[in-house]
């Protein structure tokens, strides 16, 4: 784990110099090659693709970013579960997490996995929009896929963690559908509270000022609306990133909602995300219980 920070020196956040909360929103700081990993789930992905029964490239937005994949389970009136990718907000495709989908398409729902503009090219602002607007697609177009509008979910890995956070406090009548659209929420190491982002090296390129990092922590717009929350986080993930999870997860259950939070033991930030399709594992059968299933 990361050195304690240095009384000495000046702090910028919390009890964390420059450095070390630099250090602290940067994995490859205790996990010096991730190039394995996502080697991977690329590979996963395209069998995942080659297997299932899909739509693919399916827009639902006016950009060419703005494309989904169904993955349908055949069973009418099944939940959906939509997938956010994660990548640091610049980085990820939809087609390289469609391995995601297998084990709750075995279980009996339908998994939309989301393609958006990546930063720099649009603000986060935007992104967090192209994220919702999936969302609202899914929802109107549900019953086309053979799912059930009124059994939607999310759920999502690191920064696809936070847009996760975001769909679950978002205003849903803005979007032109219910406000209770959103059913659930699952993000996994994740990002909640986007202030010591802000003051970390990842603002070089997401380029926030300090009210757009707040207008976009979750943390700090927990809805009146109860739904249930699936939160997790590696043992072996960064202090700031355990950290933020079992803070929203303490929000939430400070409004009585609904929440089930597991630190997942031994695991580092990559390998969370490859537990989220391993049906033997923890983060499955809870998503699952979570849809209903």
């Amino acid at each position: 784990m990361l050195d304690k920070p240095d009384a000495s020196a000046a702090k910028v956040y919390r009890d964390y110099t420059q450095e070390q909360l630099d250090a602290q929103y940067n994995q490859l700081s205790i996990v010096g090659d991730n190039s394995g990993y996502k080697q991977r789930k690329i590979a996963e992905s395209a069998r995942v693709r080659a297997k299932l029964d899909s739509i693919l490239n399916v827009a639902y937005g006016p950009s060419p970013h703005e494309t989904l994949d169904v993955f349908k389970c055949n069973r009418p009136g099944a939940p959906t579960l939509v997938f956010l990718h994660g990548g640091a907000w610049k980085g990820g495709h939809k087609d390289e997490v469609s391995f995601i989908a297998e084990p709750y398409v075995d279980g009996g729902a339908n998994v939309v996995t989301v393609n958006f503009a990546l930063v720099p090219d649009v603000r986060l602002d935007e992104q967090v929009r192209q994220a919702a607007a999936s969302i609202a697609w899914t929802y109107k177009n549900a019953r086309d896929f053979g799912g059930d509008p009124e059994r939607v979910f999310v759920t999502g890995h690191s920064s696809g963690g936070h847009l996760t956070g975001m769909m679950m406090v978002t205003d849903w009548t803005k979007f032109g559908v219910p406000a209770n659209a959103l059913k659930g929420g699952a993000p996994f190491s994740g990002m909640f509270d986007l202030e010591p982002v802000q003051l970390s090296w990842r603002n070089s390129y997401l380029k926030m000022n300090r009210e757009e990092a707040l207008a976009l922590s979750s943390i700090r717009r927990i809805p009146d609306r109860p739904m249930p929350l699936v939160i997790g986080y590696g043992s072996g993930e960064l202090d700031e990133f355990r950290r933020q999870s079992r803070e929203f997860a303490a929000a939430w259950r400070a409004r009585g909602y609904p929440c089930t939070e597991m630190e997942l033991p031994g695991y580092n930030h990559f390998e969370v995300q490859q537990q989220m399709a391993n049906p033997a594992g923890v983060i499955v059968p809870a998503v699952r219980r979570m849809m209903g299933l």
